[in-house]
């Protein structure tokens, strides 16, 4: 979506570099999810802020990210819930967590 934007800050990448086993998500990859045909989205190491109006797809973002972890999800969403509107192909989400390469 063109109109959401992450933002980190350097003073975050620094405190967060001194904390002992901090976990992020180096990359993140969407296809056919909610609002997100595709997205590939980069981050360091940094906090990360998602700024947007509203249906931007923020929320998308944590839900996809929710996946991957044990569970339903942030929304307790049924397997074919989070399916692109209007899209026949599959949903899938990947991350990138430090050396591991988590998807689904």
């Amino acid at each position: 979506m063109d109109s959401l934007v992450a933002e980190g800050s350097r003073a975050g990448a620094e405190a967060q570099a001194s904390a002992p086993g901090i976990c992020a998500v180096g990359r993140l990859k969407l296809a056919q999810f909610r609002n997100y045909e595709t997205l590939d989205l980069e981050t360091t190491s940094s906090p990360v802020v998602l700024v947007g109006p509203n249906g931007a797809g923020k929320t998308n973002i944590l839900e996809a990210i929710s996946f991957l972890a044990p569970g339903k999800g942030l929304r307790s969403a049924a397997v074919n819930e989070p399916q692109r509107m209007g899209s026949d192909a599959c949903w899938a989400v990947f991350a990138q967590v430090g050396d591991l390469e988590i998807g689904t």
